[in-house]
Order: structure tokens, then C-alpha cells, then sequence
């Protein structure tokens, strides 16, 4: 076995003449065994999140979103040929969204009204979101609308109900004035179901026929997007490529992170502000550790002299420190990450910690080798700084 290594092995764990040594020794280890835990677990639920959030978006969000630089609307029937010829292409849906107040009887809120074809729902897997009734907007002729869980908690809506048709309202287009009563356009639907997904959307989103869209907003033939679904195995890069040559530029073609560019820098700040304060945390175990190891040298000015008088040099007296710093520092990560990724996998597979009315079971979680690595090479790596002073005093007073 190597000297410096053996030498600073039985530093660590031998009993010192000060208990005081193995007390503070003993908390830096628990200290950075923590906080190593702690930031696997805490980064791995970030990640849970995040998963979590952008599957659902991802049902609600296409893979990629086309939308006029200038202007709400445009007419698609071009440009949607173009695209439909794209290889890799699986579904096109002509999109109009615009805002409009919602009415059931003495209830009003404020909307926003997604015009989609029939297949809507059924084509991106939105059905399986609908908590009550059916995602159906249009059936045997007859059109009918999917509001968000929250708007409908808003206006007291009821599908099942003999008087549940709502009413959609909204400005016409044109010279009107504030008090004309023809200034507003007003149509009915009977609602059909209600969907879940993220607050933010059930709180603003109800779906309708892409017709009935069109007559409330006066928008005979044009469409706000072009939503994209590609089919499986196509090369996403290529195809965007593919898609930006095609729409030149009069639009705007988003991909599925860029159309949650502020949801997806939220989750990153919150995750690395999550890193940030559990690093402090740790850099105060490094304190821990620097304190146990200046009193070492102190305790052991006799071994030292003798060490010296045996032929070691300061390189190795020096070494004896510091690797005595990185054992404290590199024990606690060890442990630390056993117990992090133990329990997050615990977690991930058996769900142990469960969410009481939320829209999954247990909290999610997903572990990245990546993070394992950042928190091992944080904990590690401020072990190595710890154990840079003691290692310089320990030759000090030596000849």
C-alpha cells in the first residue's frame, strides 16, 4: 500500500489524544454524506418534473409550430401542401386561436378558443386527458366544444346538464362603436367534455370546430398556425431544416422547446438555484473538514518532526494532508451517493413518496448520469481545496 495513503487512512480513523478532532472529522463526513444525497435526490426530482411537464405539453404541443412573422393570420392552403409533401410528415393540423369571453348564464370568464379539425384529440393523444365526457368537437354534423378543467370550474359548466350550451363571444371585426350593440358576435356550443392537462392551459384553453372558429373571429379561410406531427424515426434536425427552407421568411418555425422557451429556462434556474444552495451547504462541511485537519497538524507536530527525521520530504508530508482531505471529502461523497441513487431508484420504481390530488401517483424522479458526475465532482473537488491548507502549514516549521 502506498505510505502517504496508509499514513493518512489511520489519521483518519485512528482515536486522536483530542476527541474534539474525531467529533469535527466525523460531521464533515455526515456533513458532505448530506449534502451529496440531498443534491442527487433534489436534482433528480427536478428532472422528474421536468419529464413530467413536458409530457404532457408534448400532447398538448406539437413537435413543430408554423406562425405568420407579421400578422395573426394567414391563409394555409400553399404552404400546407408544401409541408404535407414533407417526408417524415404524419399529421398537419390548420390551427385558429384567438381570445373570446365565455358565458354560462350569470358566469363569464375570458378564454382563449383553439379552433382544430374533428381528429384533433384522437390523432395526439389528448382523449386520454379528458376527465369527464368525451373529446368530441364535432359529431354528425353537429359541433361541439372541450373546455379546460379550470375554465369550467369558472363559469359552473355542466355537459350533462338540460340547459348546458355556452355561449362564445367576441368582437367583430370592423369600424364599430363601444356601445353598438351589432360591435360583438355571439354563438352557442354544447360542451362535450373537459380535458386536464397543465393549469396554465385548463385555465385559458377551450377547443372548438376549426369552422366555428372561424365564423366567431370572422376569419373565413385563414389560421393562426400550422401545428406538426412527424412520424417515428424521422430525424428531427432534418426535418426542421427541411421545414425552415420551406417556410422561408414570412414565418416562424418553433420546435416543441422553443414553443415553452420561459416553462424550460424556469425548470433550469430552478434546478441550478436548487445546486447553488446545497453547494454552499457543502462548502460549509468543507469548513468542517478545513478545522479537522488544521487541528491535526497541530496535534501531530510530533509525528511530522519524526516523519521528517526518518527522510520523508515536505512533498510527501505535504501529500499525507491533503489525501487525508480528500478521504474526508471523497468518504461522505461515496456514501452520500449510494444513499442519493438508492433512493431515488427506490423511488422511480415503487414510488415510496406519494402526491394526494395530483395529476400522478407518487412524486416523479429521474436520476441523470450526468448530475451523478456534477455532485460527485462538486463534493470531491472541495474536499481537494480543504486540504490544500493544512497541507502547507504541515511543513512550516520544518527545516
Amino acid at each position: 500500500m502506498n505510505t502517504t495513503l496508509f499514513i493518512a487512512k489511520r489519521y483518519l480513523f485512528t482515536r486522536k489524544k483530542r476527541n474534539a478532532i474525531n467529533i469535527i472529522s466525523g460531521i464533515a463526513v455526515l456533513a458532505f454524506t448530506v449534502c451529496t444525497a440531498a443534491l442527487i435526490i433534489i436534482l433528480s426530482t427536478m428532472n422528474g418534473f421536468e419529464r413530467l411537464f413536458f409530457s404532457m405539453y408534448s400532447r398538448f404541443n406539437p413537435d413543430f409550430k408554423v406562425t405568420p412573422i407579421s400578422g395573426k393570420v394567414f391563409e394555409q392552403s400553399a404552404l400546407e401542401a408544401k409541408i404535407k409533401s414533407l417526408n417524415g410528415t404524419a399529421y398537419i393540423w390548420p390551427v385558429l386561436e384567438d381570445n373570446a369571453a365565455i358565458r354560462n348564464g350569470d358566469y363569464q370568464s375570458v378564454c382563449t378558443v383553439k379552433g382544430v379539425d374533428s381528429a384533433y384529440f384522437q390523432s395526439n393523444g389528448l382523449s386520454s386527458l379528458i376527465t369527464q365526457g368525451e373529446g368530441v368537437i364535432r359529431e354528425n354534423g353537429i359541433n361541439y366544444m372541450v373546455l379546460g378543467a379550470i375554465i369550467n370550474q369558472k363559469i359552473n359548466g355542466n355537459i350533462d346538464g338540460p340547459f348546458s350550451a355556452l355561449s362564445l363571444i367576441s368582437p367583430k371585426r370592423g369600424d364599430y362603436s363601444a356601445n353598438d350593440p351589432d360591435a360583438v358576435r355571439m354563438l352557442q356550443i354544447q360542451p362535450s367534455g373537459v380535458v386536464t392537462i397543465d393549469e396554465s392551459l385548463s385555465t385559458r384553453y377551450v377547443f372548438v370546430p376549426l369552422d366555428f372558429a372561424r365564423e366567431l373571429f370572422d376569419r373565413d379561410k385563414m389560421v393562426s398556425s400550422l401545428e406538426i406531427r412527424m412520424k417515428p424515426g424521422t430525424d428531427a434536425e432534418k426535418f426542421e431544416e427541411d421545414l425552415i427552407k420551406i417556410a422561408g421568411t414570412a414565418y416562424k418555425v418553433q420546435n416543441r422547446m422553443q414553443q415553452q422557451a420561459s416553462l424550460y429556462k424556469m425548470f433550469k434556474s430552478e434546478k441550478w438555484a436548487s445546486y447553488a444552495i446545497l453547494t454552499f451547504i457543502l462548502l460549509i462541511a468543507a469548513f468542517n473538514a478545513l478545522g479537522s485537519l488544521t487541528m491535526l497538524v497541530i496535534e501531530k507536530k510530533d509525528d511530522i518532526a519524526t516523519l521528517s527525521g526518518m527522510g520523508a520530504d515536505k512533498n510527501m508530508i505535504k501529500r499525507i494532508y491533503f489525501t487525508n482531505g480528500f478521504l474526508i471529502s471523497g468518504l461522505g461523497a461515496i456514501i452520500g451517493l449510494c444513499i442519493g441513487i438508492a433512493l431515488v431508484l427506490l423511488q422511480e420504481r415503487y414510488g415510496m413518496i406519494k402526491m394526494q390530488g395530483a395529476i400522478v401517483d407518487s412524486y416523479p424522479v429521474h436520476l441523470m448520469i450526468n448530475d451523478v458526475i456534477l455532485v460527485a465532482g462538486t463534493a470531491i473537488g472541495l474536499g481537494l481545496v480543504t486540504g490544500i491548507y493544512p497541507a502547507m502549514k504541515s511543513v512550516k516549521n520544518l527545516n
